[in-house]
């Protein structure tokens, strides 16, 4: 009976070092095992695992889901000394616990590493870029934030980290404060320049394509005129040998319609007109039957 305690004592300590021997890893986690704070062992894979009882050996379990940092506002300098305010972001994830855990220890610290890094390369690409350049109308997205600067922050990041970096973004661009107003007047006044340039040379073409097409329509005028004048002519010319015809078939016939025509052309309704009465082509008028 004595016996009795000690047994149920020995089976209740071997199951609590069997139940702290056994461990499990989550699908969403990745693990790394300890002893005595010195990493011994990377644990990628979820399952049930077993290890030295605590305090022997520990379990550091991190989340290996990607997690997105905002970094804050800094204020950097292009290559012609000019402000500008970054505000970027990086989508990370653990990638290597046990070096994330001898570099950094807690996403809160890897979280400032990550920061400074993305901050030192992206302040490093803008300082090779004129400020104009980067305010143009043709820049891009990728003068501010080249893949050569992403794939610098991902190298550094898994390196010194044990994280990967799965994107790496500008969540904004600005102008410092105190700078807006002189830059934004400075950018009108170029955008004004450049409108006026594009208004003289639009007058100036415009003025070819009037020259040209009054030049055009002067041609086609004269061209015209010439056309008509020739027509002209030869219908005179043949009206002259109609009328050379008609007369020689019936002079008297020929002098008495002519005169006919001639009263009738001269004598408008309302207008008075004083001639000898013995002069042609008057005479028809007073004939009679």
């Amino acid at each position: 009976m004595s016996r009795s305690p000690m047994i149920w004592g020995g089976l209740a300590l071997g199951l609590g070092v069997a139940m702290t021997s056994l461990y499990t890893v989550d699908a969403r986690e990745i693990a790394v095992v300890t002893s005595f704070g010195a990493p011994v062992k990377t644990v990628l894979e979820p399952g049930l695992s077993f290890k030295l009882p605590w305090p022997i050996h520990e379990v550091v379990r991190y989340d290996q889901r990607a997690r997105v940092l905002a970094a804050e506002p800094t204020e950097l300098l292009t290559e012609d000394k000019k402000n500008l305010v970054v505000e970027p972001y990086a989508v990370w994830r653990i990638s290597d616990p046990q070096r994330f855990l001898e570099a950094v220890g807690n996403v809160e610290a890897a979280e400032l590493r990550i920061s400074d890094i993305c901050i030192s390369r992206i302040a490093s690409s803008l300082g090779q870029v004129q400020f104009t350049d980067l305010l143009s109308v043709e820049a891009t997205g990728s003068q501010f934030l080249p893949e050569t600067v992403k794939a610098e922050v991902a190298r550094s990041a898994e390196d010194l980290l044990g994280v990967e970096i799965i994107d790496v973004r500008l969540h904004s661009v600005g102008l410092p404060i105190q700078n807006e107003q002189s830059i934004y007047e400075r950018m009108r006044a170029e955008r004004s320049r450049t409108a006026n340039q594009y208004r003289s040379e639009g007058e100036e073409k415009a003025m070819g394509i009037r020259a040209k097409a009054d030049r055009q329509a002067a041609e086609i005028l004269a061209d015209a005129e010439q056309k008509a004048a020739v027509i002209e002519a030869k219908a005179d010319e043949e009206a002259g040998v109609l009328y050379a015809k008609t007369y020689a078939l019936d002079p008297d016939l020929y002098a008495f319609v002519r005169a006919l025509e001639a009263s009738e052309r001269v004598l408008e309704e309302g207008g008075i007109v004083v001639l000898d009465s013995g002069a042609s082509p008057f005479e028809t008028l007073l004939e009679t039957p």
